[in-house]
């Protein structure tokens, strides 16, 4: 029989409250988080034609939009009224330049609604203020002004529903639906059509054009089944689809469909990373070059392909790192990405289409990055229990005094996402802190090849923990770690693997600091946003029919072998993992004598949005583990 899946009836637990010594500390500390949250970044640029950029960035404390000037970087940029104190999504420049649409919510809880305002700073107004859903990027057409599309899902279904929208307020229309789930990834230039998605799984999914005037589907790829598909977009004249697609076994591929009989036009085999995914497609508006971002797990690569044949034409050269939202330049030389080195925050630039030369769009000073130290990052590659090599992402001081450090392994979210060489200001406090991180790429982890990713699914969610405790032997040995001293750490999926290596793995670590994480799977599927169980019933098991596994692979099951000291964070607006599973961890850890304390946010959602919240999480998570070891401060 399958066992029942419970149901929270215990009241809520409350945030742990401080005294006058930790409030102290987490005050003393407070400045020194600050200095990296306050080294901000800038993503998502979109160059527009008389030379100004928009772009996403944290610089005020919380994600916002602004507009720049690219021949004077050094410039303030200007800000785009949003909703007062909230944060914006995604975002899209209609074909006019005028106009702006983003997305935004309340406290964070995912229930985006779409705005439009202007490029001179008037005419914010709430396009969908109808009902709280959870709406995606609005995706503008490229020939036809004012038009755009966009999916919408509720919390308590996995429906998807593709809406039409303009930008003169008339209210969107629903033009079709699927039951199973999916976003809304392209519209042709003229706006007669959507290209939608659907998403049967993680590795399943098959791409739909629907027309707009009957709202009839198109099935466009596969032919028949599923594939796994990175990316699609309309051609620059309609007359061509493009498609990224992943295979077991083979390396990633984009393919260029007829928009009308679906015949294959032209094919990219990605040769330089075989086992990489491709997870960014831009098409530039002169209709001459494809712009990929290849997801090669620990770095992205960028490669511009001829757009009628895709031929590769210009393999960037930008090191280790990670690139986004890739946009060509209205004129189609240039292309805008969000750039992210393991030396400095996100930032934004431009590719030269043709030389493959980078320039940034921005020179802004960032004051506490001065003060920062000199970090050895590097990836090492060391061996699993199968054989499998398993690639780390290491950070040390540079320079340090030549001791052991307490150390800080983090896992990152997903479980089907992957941790890239890069700048991070967790990583870059810890590490000014005294001590060594460490991110590993486990088992299940994107850009390592679809076996790969597909290698901790249901019952093989032992074999990713295993890799988790090589890992920490691997650490152990290394001359700058302090096996002592040695927490695991993450959020989202990261604090759902911190619990369970707490639970199975209890000798083998210091601390733990639970971000957001699972404590049991059951309860998370019932209660969590229920698109989401598209992901789920293959990541993990599906509710009602295979609740005997979900509950084996729940941390609440075998809490009471924890006994390392473990730091809870919690958003209460959070819908990927409500806060009922932080509540249900955090009440079993206050039955056992294990120091734990929880840090529920009123104004959060899934992970850290803002300034404030990010600078108390850092000096919190410091405290906690230097009290727990009695760490001396750095000097």
């Amino acid at each position: 029989m399958p066992t029942p899946t419970p149901t929270p009836t215990s009241p809520p637990a409350e945030s742990t409250p401080l005294t006058e010594a930790q409030r102290a500390a987490d005050a003393a500390l407070a400045p020194k988080a600050a200095a990296f949250v306050d080294a901000f970044s800038n993503g998502a640029p979109i160059l527009l034609t008389d030379g100004r950029v928009t772009f996403v960035s944290t610089r005020d404390g919380i994600p916002a939009l602004y507009v720049g000037d690219t021949k004077n970087p050094a410039a303030p940029p200007r800000k785009l009224p949003a909703p007062p104190d909230e944060r914006v999504r995604g975002y899209s420049v209609l074909p006019d330049e005028r106009t702006v649409l983003f997305t935004s919510d309340v406290k964070s809880d995912e229930n985006f609604a779409i705005f439009r305002v202007e490029l001179d700073g008037t005419g914010l107004k709430n396009l969908t203020p109808d009902a709280k859903l959870r709406r995606d990027r609005p995706v503008p057409a490229a020939k036809k002004n004012g038009v755009f599309a966009f999916s919408t899902h509720t919390t308590t279904d996995r429906i998807a529903r593709v809406m039409v929208g303009n930008v003169d307020g008339t209210p969107p229309r629903e033009i079709a639906e699927d039951p199973t789930g999916g976003n809304v990834v392209g519209v042709s230039p003229d706006g007669a059509r959507v290209l939608f998605m659907r998403f049967a799984s993680e590795n399943e999914q098959v791409l739909f054009g629907v027309d707009v005037a009957s709202g009839r589907p198109k099935r466009v790829y596969p032919a028949e089944g599923t594939a796994k598909l990175g990316a699609a977009a309309f051609a620059e004249d309609g007359s061509g689809i493009y498609v990224a697609v992943e295979r077991a076994g083979a390396p990633p591929e984009v393919l260029l469909l007829d928009a009308a009989t679906l015949a294959e036009r032209a094919r990219y085999v990605e040769r330089g990373v075989p086992t990489g995914s491709i997870d960014g497609l831009a098409v530039s508006p002169t209709g001459d070059r494809v712009a990929i971002i290849v997801d090669a797990g620990n770095r992205s690569e960028v490669r511009l392909l001829d757009a009628k044949t895709l031929a590769l034409g210009t393999k960037p050269k930008l090191g280790p790192g990670a690139v986004w939202s890739p946009r060509f330049s209205p004129d189609g030389k240039r292309v805008a990405l969000t750039l992210v080195r393991p030396e400095a925050p996100a930032d934004i630039v431009a590719l030269d289409a043709k030389t493959g030369d980078v320039t940034g769009l921005r020179a802004d000073p960032r004051p506490g990055m001065a003060k920062t130290l000199k970090i050895d990052a590097r990836i090492e590659v060391l061996k699993a229990f199968d054989g499998l090599a398993l690639p780390v992402n290491v950070y040390v001081p540079k320079n340090a005094p030549v001791r052991k450090l307490p150390t800080l392994v983090l896992i990152h979210g997903g479980p089907s996402g992957s941790a890239e060489l890069r700048w991070s200001s967790t990583i870059a406090f810890f590490n000014s802190m005294g001590f060594a991180v460490v991110e590993p790429n486990i088992r299940g982890s994107t850009g390592f090849g679809v076996d790969y990713e597909k290698a901790d699914d249901r019952e093989k969610r032992g074999d990713a923990l295993k890799d988790v405790e090589s890992v920490n032997a691997w650490a152990r040995a290394q001359p700058w770690c302090d096996g002592g001293k040695l927490a695991i750490g993450g959020i989202s999926y990261g604090g759902y693997m911190t619990l369970l290596a707490l639970t199975r793995q209890p000798t083998l670590w210091g601390a733990g600091i639970d971000g957001s994480g699972m404590s049991d799977l059951r309860t998370m599927e019932k209660n969590e946003t229920q698109t989401l169980r598209a992901y789920d019933d293959t990541e993990f098991g599906a509710l009602g029919k295979d609740d005997a596994l979900l509950a084996e692979w729940s941390p609440l099951k075998d809490v009471s072998k924890i006994v390392a000291p473990v730091f809870v964070y919690q958003g209460e607006h959070d819908p990927v993992t409500p806060r009922s599973e932080a509540d249900q961890i955090v009440r079993a850890l206050r039955g056992k004598s294990v120091p734990v304390e929880y840090m529920l946010v009123e104004n959060e959602g899934h992970g850290l949005t803002r300034r404030e919240n990010l600078v108390a999480y850092l000096a919190r998570t410091y405290r906690f583990l230097a009290t727990a070891w009695k760490l001396e401060p750095p000097r």
